[in-house]
């Protein structure tokens, strides 16, 4: 009896040494091939909190990110993240185009496309009408254009690729180009009103004060603000159209006119001739195609654009 019982013992004791090795030889052959052990994969992700407070685990190091909007790719490149895919849309912004060389271009509501890229992270709108399928693809991290600032975006988007040392270091650089500009045209500006206007074949629109257009630095940067009538209008809502005969209502002492190329209609009218703004060549010509969106890279490109034109009306 007692000897069956130490041949027992002694059996079980092999097995649990054996177990032992066998786990220990996975771990060795798992680093021999350049792979993690489950507390090495732990490490891997985290958890991102999006501008409207959902927390998402993502890869703590992306490699294939897809962004869907080009609001959101150029702080990324700013910070060094190429994506794998962007939304094709980039190609009617001329900074962006340029900036985004050589990445695929892919249509935001193909989703097959999107999978085709296998991505690790996905950048998208919270508007987005495909968000179901998108976070069968992959982690998906959304923005609220109604909620963020470009400097939220810039800050969350250095977050999301663990750039927060760069992009904070961008947010203070741009924090000081836009006090020491609003030093240089302080005689100038003043307590002035300024409107931003879109002109295209379609109709007139007017903007907020942070959906691109130059808005971000004129407003936000310079001390500009937006005459009442225009400011009540579109406190709740990116833009409002505006009939020809509305516009002297909503007209401040500078305008900023944005174009899509040469096409502007609204300047061949008797009402534009008779604005204020107009009548002492205080209006701001931007074209579209480069000032539409408010990342970091657009940015910089539409300050020189503006204070060109501000140094002449000096």
């Amino acid at each position: 009896m007692k000897k069956s019982l130490f041949f027992l013992i002694s059996a079980l004791f092999l097995i649990f040494l054996t177990a032992c090795n066998d786990n220990g030889q996975e771990d060795d052959d798992a680093e021999a091939n350049g792979e993690e052990s489950n507390e090495g994969s732990e490490a891997e992700t985290k958890t991102f909190t999006t501008d409207s407070g959902e927390k998402v685990e993502i890869p703590t190091d992306p490699e294939r990110i897809v962004v869907l909007h080009p609001t959101y790719i150029g702080a990324l490149l700013k910070f060094g993240h190429e994506p794998v895919g962007v939304s094709f849309y980039v190609d009617q912004d001329e900074v962006l185009n340029e900036a985004t060389e050589g990445i695929e271009r892919i249509d935001p509501e193909d989703v097959e496309s999107i999978i085709n890229l296998e991505p690790d992270l996905i950048v998208a709108t919270a508007t987005d009408a495909n968000l179901n399928k998108l976070e069968q693809i992959a982690p998906t991290v959304t923005f609220d254009s109604m909620i963020s600032t470009y400097i939220d975006n810039t800050r969350l988007l250095g977050e999301l690729v663990g750039e927060e040392e760069e992009a904070q270091a961008w947010l203070d650089e741009w924090e000081e180009k836009m006090s020491e500009d609003a030093v240089e045209y302080e005689d100038l500006i003043g307590n002035s009103t300024l409107s931003i206007f879109q002109s295209t074949p379609k109709g007139l629109i007017s903007f907020n004060t942070d959906y691109g257009r130059g808005g971000e630095i004129l407003y936000d940067g310079y001390g500009f603000v937006q005459p009442d009538t225009l400011a009540e209008v579109t406190k709740d809502q990116f833009n409002v159209e505006l009939s020809t005969e509305e516009l002297p209502e909503y007209a401040g002492d500078f305008i900023v006119l944005a174009t899509e190329g040469e096409e502007a209609p609204i300047t061949e009218s008797a009402v534009w001739e008779n604005i204020e703004g107009v009548q002492e060549d205080r209006v701001i010509e931007l074209n579209l195609a480069v000032t539409r969106y408010n990342d970091p890279i657009s940015l910089e490109a539409q300050r020189n654009m503006i204070k060109e034109q501000l140094d002449a009306m000096k």
